[in-house]
Parts: structure tokens; sequence; C-alpha cells
């Protein structure tokens, strides 16, 4: 596959998924100032509740699907045969124990409503994740980065609908199954047009046992970083009631709504790091610095400032109804720093044959998040999950670096120079916006913020213009190898 092709393709996911997210973020706000506190709690609990389980749908298989496709493309329609085979088993006993779960859990008769039409959501999401996969196997991104988007458009054109007629909360996840619905037909005719293969359902018992025995490192890491991600949400849910999951689900929202920039800066990174890793130790060790400090640049300012103007995007986004999100918005937001510098310490276990190393990293971070969500929670509220989210991004990011250096070597000090001259770029321009926020519109504050930032970090030495250009050449993936980073 030809450079050109790889930034290309890459170029086409980074950028779907970027719009996607700013479309679910736009989604999820539309929603959320419509249907109240309480409503939106519904509809996040449903959403998180199923997504947790989706995993269990997957286990890994779309990721093993891709590189054996690409490995052995001849064998594509069997491998897609047997992976959507085993995919449905695997939907009919996850909905089953999802369905188990929530009526176990005895939520509101409308959550467990949301939540049974939310699982054929969960599965038609899980099938054409799949055949999305088989199309990443044959190289090809672009049907992939278009079924992402316009079905995204789908979902918000139906759920717009929705809401003008007044329609039910349960309506919201229809809109859902509309969107997984496009992208099921999308796929298909897809595959079947671009690629010849129509998608079908068999298990061939060699088959099945090869997948599931290459399958099991990426299940577990699926299912500990699943777990961590939505769990709190279950347990806020019963711990203190569904509408505060509505609360919590805002600040988690804007929180992470910022998580493409590391994930793109890492899609970049992992192929450079497994070729480091062969050729040049050294290097690898630079490269995994400079990739921590320059995500550290991106990531405070957004910490910093979103944190500082919390209550003032609140109240313009969601109105003064969702005021009770604002302090757990401000912790997610610093724990967001953590995890955005776990990329690159991930990628690079990842890259150096240590998934498992990584694994066990992501476990002891879901047992001790639910631990410390468990205790704090019915202590200090929705402020306790966030606390928890901080603990756990920071034991990740920990854990991370802690086996990567068994394999290089990083420049603490050339680290810790920057994360100090980072914070105190990211503490002047607080100071900035508290003092000019009461006498300024939002609007602008966010500009500002971002002059004084960037000036505050050119005077004290903490960034050039060259490596701002190599930093947004690398997002974009405009032919820049992550390698121009190192100095």
């Amino acid at each position: 596959m030809s450079g050109g092709k790889v930034v290309r393709n890459t170029s086409y996911l980074v950028m779907a998924f970027v719009g996607q997210k700013v479309l679910t973020f736009v989604y999820f706000t539309v929603i959320a100032r419509t249907v109240g506190v309480e409503g939106a709690g519904r509809y996040f609990l449903a959403v998180s509740f199923t997504t947790m389980f989706s995993i269990f749908v997957d286990l890994g298989l779309a990721n093993v699907l891709v590189r054996e496709i690409a490995k052995f493309p001849d064998k594509a329609k069997s491998l897609l045969a047997n992976v959507l085979g085993i995919k449905l088993m695997l939907a009919v006993l996850t909905v089953a124990a999802a369905l188990v779960t929530a009526r176990l859990l005895d939520y509101h008769p409308q959550t467990t409503l949301m939540i049974s039409i939310a699982c054929a959501v969960m599965v038609l999401d899980s099938m054409h994740l799949v055949l999305y996969a088989a199309m990443r196997g044959f190289q090809n991104l672009k049907y992939e980065a278009v079924g992402v988007v316009t079905g995204q458009i789908v979902i918000i054109t139906v759920g717009s609908t929705f809401l003008y007629l007044k329609m039910p909360l349960h309506f919201l996840v229809v809109a859902l199954l509309c969107g997984s619905t496009w992208n099921v037909i999308w796929a298909v005719w897809s595959l079947k047009r671009r690629f010849g293969v129509l998608p079908s359902f068999r298990i061939d018992r060699p088959m099945a046992r090869f997948l599931w025995g290459v399958t099991i490192p990426f299940a577990f890491a699926g299912i500990f970083s699943r777990v961590y991600s939505y769990i709190d949400s279950i347990m806020i849910s019963k711990l203190i009631s569904e509408a505060a999951v509505g609360l919590y689900g805002v600040a988690y929202k804007i929180a992470f709504a910022f998580q493409f920039m590391p994930m793109a800066f890492a899609a970049a990174l992992y192929p450079a790091m497994s070729e480091q890793y062969v050729t040049d130790r050294k290097k690898l060790g630079a490269l995994l610095t400079v990739s921590m400090n320059y995500l550290m640049l991106i990531a405070v300012p957004i910490a910093f400032g979103v944190a500082t103007l919390a209550e003032e995007f609140i109240l313009m986004l969601y109105g003064p109804e969702f005021l009770g999100s604002v302090m757990p918005l401000q912790i997610l937001m610093f724990s967001l720093i953590f995890a955005f510098l776990y990329w690159p310490g991930g990628s690079l276990l990842n890259a150096t044959d240590r998934q498992a190393l990584n694994t066990a990293v992501m476990g002891t971070t879901m047992v001790l998040n639910i631990v410390l969500n468990a205790i704090l929670i019915p202590r200090l509220g929705i402020v306790g999950a966030a606390f928890a989210a901080l603990a756990g991004n920071a034991l990740l990011w920990a854990g991370a670096m802690w086996f990567s250096r068994k394999v290089v070597r990083v420049d603490k000090r050339a680290f810790f120079k920057m994360a100090f001259k980072t914070l105190f770029a990211g503490i002047v321009m607080s100071a900035a916006l508290v003092a000019l926020r009461d006498r300024t519109h939002v609007a602008l504050l966010v500009p500002l913020a971002a002059f004084v930032y960037t000036g505050a970090l050119f005077a004290v030495g903490g960034v050039t213009l060259k490596e701002v250009r190599v930093i947004l050449d690398v997002l974009r993936k405009k032919g820049r190898g992550v390698s121009d980073l190192i100095p």
C-alpha cells in the first residue's frame, strides 16, 4: 500500500470521526435542552448501558478480521461469514444478558423500554462494525467514512423530527436505530459493489477455533476499556438517580468530545513505533517523550480553558437546569490531560508486542474505577464519579509509562520541563479568563484564551513555530511522519 494511499485513508476516517463527534455533540446538546435533566439522564443511561454490553458482541473480532483479510484477501468471504456467524450467536446471548440485567436493576419502565430498543441498535452497530472492518482489511476506508457521517446525519434528522413533534422519549433511541440500519445497508451495498463480497452467516469449526484463539487479547482489552468508560453512569443511576446521570452525562460528553485528537495522533504513532522498535530503540524513546510533550501542549489549554469557563459553557449550551454539571466537568477536564498522555505509552506497548501488559493496566484501572465509584458516589455524588475518572486516567497513564520504561528510556527531565512550561501557560491563560469573563462574551474569550496561552508558551520557550507546524501536519495527516517530531 502506497504512502499516499495510507495518508488519504487515514484522512478520510479522521475527518469522518471528527465530523461524527461534532454532530453527536450538537445532537446531544439539543436533546438535553429539549427533554431536560431527567430525560437526558434516561437517554444517556440507555445508550451507556448497551454500549458497555456491546463489547460482548464483538470481543475483538473486528480487529482480527482487519488483520486476517489484509494478509489473506482471497479468504475474505469465508472470514467475514464466520465472524458474522459467531457475532450472531454472541448477539443473542448479549441481548438476553442485557435485558435480564436491566430488569434486575429495576429501572423505570421508560428506561427499560429505551434499553430494549438500544439492544437492537447494539446488534446492528456490531454488524456494520464488522462489515467496515472487512473494508479496512481491503485497505479502503472511504466507504466507512461516508457511512459514519451519513449515519449520524440520519440520526440527527430523524431524532430532531421526533423532538419537534414532541414524540415520547424512547423515539430518540428509535432514531439511533434508523442510523444503525442505514449503516448496515450502506456497508452491505458497498462491500458487494466495490469488493464483490456479499455478507453471509456461517460457522466452520476450524475457522471458529482459529478466530477464538487469536481474539482473546483483544477481547479482554475491549471489555476492560468499555466497562471502565461506562460503569460510572450505571452506578450513578442506582446509587443516586437517573436524573443525576443526565447531569454527569453532559459533563462527560463535553470533556471527552476532544478524544479524537490523541486518537489521530496515535494512528500516526503506531506504525512509526513498530518500525523503530526494530531499527532504533533510542529514537523510539525520543519519539515517546516528544509525543507526550506535544499532546500535553494540546491538552493543557483545552483542560484549563474549559474548566475555567465551565459555568459559562453549561449555561450557554444547556441552561441553568444543568448547573450541577459544572464541577464534574471541571474535574473531568483535568482528567482529560492524563487521557491524552496515555495514548503514546499505550501505543508503544502495543507496537512492541507488550499488549498483554497494556491490557493488565486497563484491567487494574477498571477495578480501581469501580471501587472508587462505589466509595465516592454515595459520599460526593456525581463529583465523586468525576474524581474516580480522574484517578483512573492518572493510573492508566502511570501504568503505561511504568511498563514503557522497561522498553525504552524516557527523558524525564525534558518531560517535566515541558510540563512546567505548559502548566505555567495554562495558569496564565486561566487567570486572564477569570479577569475578563464578567465583561467579555464567551465567544470572544475562546480566541483570547488561545492567544494568551500561545503567547505565554512562546515567552517561556515551550514551543517554536516549526514545532507547531509539525504537530498540525501530523494531526491533519498532510504527509509528514511522526518522526519529524523528533528534534
